[in-house]
């Protein structure tokens, strides 16, 4: 049986997550297990996800997954290189993996195969790759594509592991455009949910109980306090931050802005993408740093197939997140302050109260 994961956020599912299924399943067969290895309490751009990942563990298992593991939030908070290789770590450490697919706006694998056997193994650090790429090689610049970069991230991660990248063509609008995540987001925050939405009644659910939406816009001043305490060497010693001159901008930026958005656009500038800027705030205000691999896999799904694939595993893998607070000690620090970002915050130690989804 084929068996393909999935690396996602899902911040949050949308229909054309469902899409992206519905091709895999298409491609492989009705039978395929499906595996994602999502992003837990933080996200890549630098913010708290407006469900926390309990519910969005939910809605990917009420879409077909069998297992849903936890990307842990370094490599959660981190750029396109580090977010790849981590999560492509977990998913080769599982042993039963067959396919790794992903959406792209380029779907022929043996273009983004040539692009990624062009781009050399290292890139300029200080600028994104998104900058950076074009210039390097001008004649594929129309190629890179926010979700080609990350495919191109993710086939490099696979060489010589043995699982077969899988790129589907996305459909419909830009990447931030109308039924996007970013564009339901928008929506919610300003307090209208679609009405498409998919898995409407988790949505429900959870306003109802004023767990969402759940926005680092709460925390503000905590940010902004923790920021103005770090001196110029704790701003060096940021993962992502670099050898050029981010560290200063963040650092003058922090004494000066009187709000999150103000602190954003005082470091930005066109060498700094904003992304990157939200990612080193966030990492400042969490205590994210460096580290080597994920040093564990931890389950946070179980479906109707769940047992079949776990039989197959031949790692360990943290079921039980309070039989190993030391492992998870970080991730339960995220978590304590990603539901004080919640409409009716909640009490501390969560990360200890909750445990495996089951379908």
């Amino acid at each position: 049986m084929s068996v393909c994961a999935v690396i996602a956020e899902y911040n949050p599912l949308h229909q054309g997550h469902l899409y992206h299924l519905a091709c895999i399943r298409e491609r492989l067969g009705e039978h395929t297990g499906l595996v994602a290895v999502m992003s837990g309490n933080v996200v890549q751009r630098g913010d708290f996800p407006i469900l926390e990942k309990t519910v969005r563990t939910r809605m990917a298992l009420a879409a077909g997954f069998d297992l849903v593991f936890e990307l842990p939030a370094p490599y959660a908070c981190a750029p396109a290189e580090t977010f790849a290789r981590a999560a492509v770590d977990i998913i080769a450490n599982l042993g039963f993996v067959t396919h790794l697919s992903f959406g792209a706006e380029t779907a022929d694998l043996g273009v983004l195969q040539d692009l990624s056997e062009r781009v050399p193994a290292t890139l300029p650090k200080d600028i994104s790759l998104a900058a950076a790429l074009p210039k390097a090689f001008p004649d594929a610049a129309a190629l890179f594509t926010p979700n080609n970069i990350l495919a191109l991230e993710y086939i490099r991660a696979l060489r010589g592991i043995g699982i077969t990248p899988l790129p589907i063509a996305r459909r419909g609008s830009a990447h931030d455009g109308r039924g996007s995540a970013s564009d339901i987001r928008r929506h919610v925050l300003s307090g209208s949910v679609p009405k498409r939405i998919p898995f409407g009644e988790l949505w429900r659910q959870e306003l109802r109980a004023g767990r969402a939406p759940i926005s680092l816009m709460k925390q503000e001043g905590a940010v902004l306090s923790r920021l103005r305490r770090m001196s110029m060497m704790d701003f060096l010693m940021l993962p992502d931050v670099g050898a050029g001159g981010l560290a200063q901008r963040l650092y003058h930026a922090s004494v000066g802005a009187r709000s999150l958005p103000e602190l954003y656009r005082l470091a930005k500038t066109k060498r700094y993408t904003m992304a990157r800027i939200r990612r080193c705030v966030m990492a400042a205000f969490l205590g994210l740093t460096d580290t080597s691999p994920p040093p564990h896999i931890r389950l946070l799904g179980f479906g109707k197939r769940g047992g079949e694939l776990l039989a197959k595993v031949n790692t360990p893998i943290i079921s039980r997140p309070a039989a190993h607070r030391g492992q998870l000690a970080l991730e339960a620090s995220v978590t304590d302050q990603l539901t004080l970002c919640m409409p009716r915050p909640e009490a501390a130690g969560g990360e200890w109260r909750k445990g495996v989804v089951k379908l």
